[in-house]
This record gives structure tokens, C-alpha cells and sequence, in this order.
């Protein structure tokens, strides 16, 4: 018994010490109107989230609106149905002016 103990454990601590192999770079800049409009509604939300933390970061603010977000969303999509190449950044910009 004690055997199957220490190989198990053997077997999980090496599969621990491996590397994910699974990551992925996403560059934000680069994603375009036309790009994120493509997106599965998760991968949407996603963007949408984590752009929404890297803008109240940017800010110092720690507080997410959701009311502000949905609204802010809705015209960057409204500006990016017009504008499919442009970059993402570049529509929030545009879309808040």
C-alpha cells in the first residue's frame, strides 16, 4: 500500500513541475472593432472586463460601475459596427468623445 502511495505522490509532483504549455499572448492593441465584434460572447465579456481593469487602473480607481460599463459598451459597439478596422483603444477613445 505504502508503495502506491509513493508512486502516485511521485507521479503528481512531476506532473506539477511541468510547464504549462498553454498560454497564449494576446496583444489589446491590436485587436480591432472587427475582431472583438466576432468574439464569442464570452471572449466579448472578457475584453470588455479587462479593459474596463486596465482603464480604472490607468484612473487609480478600484471600483467597478457596471451601469457605466454596459453603457460604455454599448457605444463601443455602436462606433465599431461603423469603424471594423480600427483598433479597440482607438474606438473606446472615439466612442467616449
Amino acid at each position: 500500500m505504502t508503495r502506491i502511495i509513493y508512486f502516485v505522490s511521485a507521479i503528481l509532483i512531476g506532473a506539477a513541475a511541468m510547464p504549462a504549455s498553454a498560454q497564449i499572448n494576446l496583444d489589446m492593441n491590436k485587436i480591432t472593432c472587427g475582431d472583438w465584434l466576432g468574439y464569442d460572447p464570452t471572449s466579448q465579456e472578457f475584453v470588455r472586463f479587462w479593459l474596463s481593469g486596465y482603464y480604472n487602473a490607468a484612473q487609480n480607481s478600484n471600483v467597478l460601475d457596471m451601469n457605466r460599463l454596459q453603457r460604455n459598451s454599448a457605444k463601443v459597439a455602436t462606433y465599431c459596427r461603423k469603424h471594423k478596422s480600427q483598433s479597440l483603444p482607438t474606438a473606446i477613445k472615439n466612442a467616449a468623445s
